[in-house]
This record gives C-alpha cells, structure tokens and sequence, in this order.
C-alpha cells in the first residue's frame, strides 16, 4: 500500500522509498544516440543497394568496407526475397526490407523510451 505525498514521492506505509527520476538531459542524448545509430545503419545500407545496383566493383576499399560493415545487419534478411541481376547491377530487395524494419525498429524504441521516462508537469 502506498501514497502519494504532495511532493511527488511515493511514501509506503513501511517505510520511505522516493520515485525515480531520469535526468531529461540524459534521455534526449540516448535517444538522439539511437536515431543517429539508426540514422547512420540505414545510410550504409542504402550506399550499399546503391553500389549493387550500379554494379560496383566489389574490391574498391570503399565498397569492401559497405559491403563488410552492412553484412552482419542483412544476414537475418538474406533469402527473404530473390535478388535478380541485370548484367553487373544486383537489386538487393532484402535491403531494402532491412532499411525499413530498422527503422522502424528505432522509432519504436525512442518511443517507447519517452513514454518510460518522459516527466509530466
């Protein structure tokens, strides 16, 4: 059984105990480092549908580096939908799939964050 007190701590019948309270300061950093995570992931996997698509040649150190830093975010995706090639350019639709559920994926943990942790006046 508890109360709350006119402060805005919950005060329990056996004893005192106070809310807590997430400094507001430090949740806009979180989420803001969740975004620009989010937000850094889904430009590598576009950078890297758009040298497949282009056909690029996959031992430039630019497109080694994509294509080795986006890969352990596409495996859960491969398979999920073929990739036809034209000529040299391969459409990488599971890409695509992966751009989208990832950020959707952050969307909803920033949101969910907010509610969490927002305070209410």
């Amino acid at each position: 059984m508890s109360q709350i007190t006119d402060t805005g701590h919950v005060q329990t019948i056996f004893g005192q105990t106070e809310m807590v309270h997430v400094n507001q300061e430090i949740l806009q950093r979180v989420t803001a480092l969740i975004q620009w995570g989010i937000g850094i992931l889904n430009f590598l996997l576009c950078l890297r549908y758009l040298l497949k698509l282009m056909g690029a040649n996959p031992s430039n150190a630019i497109a080694q580096f994509v294509y080795s830093t986006t890969q352990p975010f596409l495996s859960t995706f491969e398979g999920l939908i073929n990739s036809p090639q034209l000529g040299g350019a391969i459409l990488e639709f599971h890409v695509l799939v992966a751009i989208a559920i990832y950020g959707v994926l952050g969307w909803i943990t920033v949101q969910l964050l907010r509610i969490m942790f927002i305070q209410i006046k």
